[in-house]
């Protein structure tokens, strides 16, 4: 199983919430770290998956969303105010 995109993971998690079985893994951690934050439009699934892994590991995606390897362009740190609720204009550290 080769999950190193998100267009990969978007098609793997289209049945699925976890990488392996029917819990949170160490193969969740691994592809989690393979992947940036997927866009919420054009990979729902993978969107989903990696948000609720950054939640389940304790990983702040919000802070990868700022400009680090989870960036998807310049509206990303936009959106992920919108999605998440940053109304104070400041992201969580």
């Amino acid at each position: 199983m080769g999950l190193s995109t998100a267009a990969e993971v978007n098609d793997y998690m289209k049945t699925r919430s976890y990488v392996e079985g029917y819990a949170f893994s160490a193969k969740d951690v691994e592809v989690f770290g393979k992947i940036g934050l997927p866009d919420q439009k054009q990979h729902p699934h993978a969107y989903r998956w990696y948000v609720h892994t950054a939640a389940l590991s304790g990983s702040k995606c919000l802070a990868l969303v700022a400009g680090g390897a989870g960036s998807t362009g310049p509206g990303a740190e936009a959106s992920a105010r919108a999605t998440f609720g940053a109304a104070n204009g400041s992201l969580p550290a």
